[in-house]
């Protein structure tokens, strides 16, 4: 399947499935705040994510193999299916005005660092091409990975935000599964651009994921 087919139907199926259960289960339990603020913020996810896989993203890969988007699939709608079941049995008294407060506000940043950092990422690969360069603006400072830095973040806030342990549980692997990618990724850099032969240096002061520690 080609990469672009492969995470529109992903992240939009991650989409359906949260609301088909949601709905499955308002019928007899209503909807209650906390479900109402959980929707709105998975959906401005799968729904920035779906976009930016249709129009922003520009693959180097020409296909993802059967396992890798059938696993992809499970961890997604399983998880779209677990966590809308979770919120939709959380109480109708929300979690504290701070704790929301602040969740919504560190997730809506997230969310807007993560599209910074993929539209910098897309501006440096032509179309239809595989060459890859050391992106650079404010967000690559100090990371290799601040996309997958910030998707954490993005988490983070919606926990903040609607506290159900579906969602912390997600964040965690996602964090896990993160942090093997960024590294590898960041250890292909400095494979990469090493310095020799007329190639660039990678810069030494970036770390993989976390700024100052990993």
């Amino acid at each position: 399947m080609r990469p672009r087919v492969h995470n529109v139907v992903s992240y939009t199926g991650a989409l359906l499935v949260f609301w088909g259960v949601l709905a499955w289960r308002a019928r007899t339990l209503g909807v209650s705040p906390a479900a109402g603020l959980a929707g709105g913020l998975w959906s401005a996810h799968f729904l920035r994510r779906s976009w930016e896989s249709a129009f922003v993203h520009r693959y180097s890969k020409p296909a993802v193999a059967p396992f890798d988007y059938l696993s992809e699939y499970l961890y997604y709608w399983g998880f779209g299916a677990w966590i809308a079941w979770s919120v939709s049995a959380l109480p109708q008294t929300p979690s504290p005005l701070l704790w929301r407060f602040s969740g919504l506000s560190l997730f809506v940043l997230s969310e807007a660092g993560n599209a910074y950092a993929h539209r910098v990422l897309r501006n440096l690969r032509a179309p239809n091409g595989s060459e890859r360069a050391i992106p650079r603006g404010p967000l690559f400072q100090r990371l290799s990975c601040p996309h997958y830095f910030f998707e954490i973040l993005s988490w983070a806030g919606f926990n903040l935000a609607v506290t159900t342990w579906a969602g912390v549980v997600f964040m965690l692997v996602g964090a896990g599964i993160l942090s093997a990618w960024g590294h590898a990724r960041h250890v292909a850099y400095h494979r990469q651009f090493d310095g020799r032969d007329g190639r660039e240096q990678y810069p030494g002061q970036r770390r993989a994921l976390i700024p100052f520690l990993f």
